[in-house]
C-alpha cells in the first residue's frame, strides 16, 4: 500500500502530490488532482491495478514526476505530458481502460443517468474500439455488481467534494489502493 498526501494549493497548478512507498521513499507525483482524485477511487474500487494510481505506486511515470518536481508545476501538468517509461508504456493498455471508467463513473459529458445501467451504458465500447479494448471492457463489466459501481458513483462525488471544501494549504491523506467501503 502507497500513501498519498495531496497539499492544495492557491491554484490547481499549485496543488501538490506525494506517495509514500512501503519501501520507506517517497517522491513527488505527477498528478492533476481535481481530474485524478475520481480516478482514485473508480481503480480502487473496480480492482484495476495497472491504471494510473497502481502504475504510479509501481513508480513508473518517471520522466513525468521528475519533470513536475522540476518546473514545480508550471510546465508539465499530467504523466502523458512527456514520454512514458517502460513501465507506463506497459500497462498504457490499462491506464486506457481505467481513464474510460472513470470517465463513466463520473459521466465527464452528461450522457444518460449515474447510475450502474448508466455506467455501464457509457463503458460499453463500440464496435470501432480494438479487440484488445473491447475484451479488458468487457472482462471489467463482467465482474462489476451494481453495489460496486454505485459505490464508485458516490465515492467520486464525496472525495470530489472534499477536495472542493478543502481550504489552500491543507492536506488530504488516502492510501493506494483505498479501503473498500463497507457494503
Amino acid at each position: 500500500m502507497a500513501e498519498i498526501t495531496l497539499v492544495k494549493g492557491e491554484t490547481s497548478a499549485l496543488d501538490r502530490t506525494w506517495m509514500s512507498m512501503p519501501d520507506g521513499s517517497t517522491r513527488q507525483v505527477a498528478v492533476h488532482v481535481v481530474h485524478d482524485l475520481p480516478h482514485l477511487v473508480v481503480e480502487s474500487l473496480f480492482g484495476l491495478e495497472d491504471g494510473l494510481w497502481g502504475v504510479l505506486a509501481q513508480g513508473g511515470f518517471a520522466a513525468a514526476n521528475r519533470a513536475r518536481t522540476r518546473s514545480r508545476g508550471r510546465r508539465v501538468r499530467l504523466v502523458t505530458d512527456v514520454p512514458l517509461d517502460d513501465l507506463g508504456a506497459r500497462n498504457w493498455r490499462g491506464h486506457i481502460v481505467a481513464k474510460a471508467a472513470t470517465n463513466a463513473v463520473v459521466n465527464r459529458w452528461q450522457d444518460g443517468p449515474d447510475t450502474p445501467d448508466g455506467v455501464r451504458g457509457r463503458l460499453s465500447p463500440d464496435d470501432a474500439a480494438d479487440a484488445d479494448y473491447r475484451q479488458r471492457v468487457s472482462d471489467l463489466l463482467g465482474r462489476l455488481d451494481d453495489e460496486t459501481i454505485a459505490l464508485a458513483i458516490g465515492g467520486t462525488r464525496e472525495l470530489s467534494t472534499a477536495w472542493v471544501r478543502l481550504p489552500a494549504g491543507d492536506t488530504l491523506r488516502l492510501q493506494w489502493p483505498l479501503r473498500q467501503p463497507a457494503g
